[in-house]
């Protein structure tokens, strides 16, 4: 893992804006990050604070030099009262940007250009920061932790050759390691934050991850169930149209039925009821021909009251009477001409072959008449039983 913000320990502290007004306490990363100048490294103390809006806004950094050290002037990145200002924290977007490549930053951009330097001897203290500065102690020395003393890293970026005190070295190396074991604790919590913020990442990630099953069985459940449930239904109104098409073709089939019986009906409705008319004529001709009868056998002339004519004498009752009368006379009548035309050929008034020819003819007839008086006396018979 890169050791770039390991040296930072959280804290809390006010910070003091420029107005002169305080914030009430926020969460500050205080300690070093490294940054390389010519081929060497070096620790460059700063404070990060996060004020509340964080992560919407950017955190707000401040170089903080420690004695013997001043920031430069007209610095690109740096103001002289060592807030730190970079296109990264003016771009600043919370999905997208984060602490860890704000340190990476700073540390390339402080490499390629040191925002500090060392004072020489006599010069005035250095400006100090609006922040307020007497709550915490001053930061760690500006200079290297890896390799080089404070003398080494002096030279190193301004070529000083300033010589130290034996005491003065040894408080160096003290606050040296006491600025190494100081920063080594601060790696550790750090260590153990990112470990702790990963765990829980995880098991938020976990959860997540189980409530998008369970939610999904549950949708591609309910779904499974609206299907099973639409296709019922569907088949149900399917098989419901089937059986209201079967039932409106019988209902067509049906009055076309009832409409030809109707034609039937009112037919025969007719046949009756000229049937009907053709009696009611023939009752009212026959009580035409009784009422006459009986007047003429009453209001007859003397002439005739000893004397009654044939036709008279019997009048049929009913329909059957009247056809057995006629059939009678004309039965009677084929009789009588068959005599006839046998004296007419005894005469010789007709040869054989006219008598043979109308008796052959008459003969059929009085066949066909006998037949049908038989018929009608048995058709009377069995209404009489």
């Amino acid at each position: 893992s890169t050791p770039i913000g390991t040296h930072l320990r959280p804290t809390t502290e006010p910070l003091t804006l420029n107005d002169g007004s305080s914030t009430p306490p926020v969460l500050v990363l205080r300690g070093t990050i490294p940054m390389t100048y010519r081929n060497v490294t070096y620790n460059l103390p700063i404070d990060m604070y996060l004020p509340p809006p964080y992560p919407l806004r950017p955190p707000t950094v401040f170089v903080r030099p420690v004695v013997g050290m001043a920031i430069k002037e007209n610095h690109r990145h740096v103001g002289l009262d060592g807030r730190v200002y970079l296109p990264y924290l003016h771009d600043w977007r919370p999905g997208t940007h984060e602490l860890r490549e704000l340190v990476m930053w700073m540390s390339s951009l402080f490499g390629s250009e040191p925002p500090c330097y060392a004072k020489p001897p006599g010069a005035p203290p250095p400006v100090k920061s609006n922040t307020n500065s007497s709550h915490h102690p001053p930061p760690p020395p500006y200079g290297s932790s890896v390799a080089s003393s404070s003398n080494a890293s002096s030279s190193a970026i301004h070529g000083s050759n300033q010589s130290n005190s034996i005491s003065s070295a040894e408080e160096r190396r003290k606050a040296l390691e006491r600025d190494i074991e100081e920063a080594n604790m601060a790696a550790r919590i750090a260590r153990d934050e990112e470990a702790r913020e990963r765990q829980m990442q995880q098991e938020h990630k976990q959860k997540l991850n189980l409530a998008r099953v369970m939610a999904y069985s549950k949708v591609q459940d309910e779904m499974q169930r609206l299907f099973r449930n639409e296709k019922e239904e569907l088949r149900l109104e399917l098989k419901n149209q089937k059986q209201l098409e079967y039932g409106k073709e019988r209902i067509a089939a049906i009055l076309n039925e009832g409409e030809e019986r109707k034609g039937q009906l009112e037919k025969g409705v007719r046949e009756v009821d000229e049937a009907i008319e053709g009696l009611e004529t023939w009752l009212s001709a026959v009580k035409e021909q009784q009422s006459t009868a009986a007047a003429a056998v009453e209001n007859g002339n003397e002439e005739e009251k000893g004397t009654s004519k044939a036709d008279r004498i019997a009048l049929p009752a009913d329909t059957h009477s009247a056809q057995m009368l006629a059939l009678s006379a004309e039965n009677a009548a084929i009789d009588d001409c068959v005599y006839f035309l046998d004296q007419a050929l005894v005469r010789g008034s007709i040869s054989v072959d006219v008598f043979l020819k109308e008796v052959r003819k008459l003969s059929k007839r009085q066949f066909m008449a006998k037949a049908h008086l038989i018929k009608i006396a048995q058709s009377r018979a069995a209404e009489n039983r």
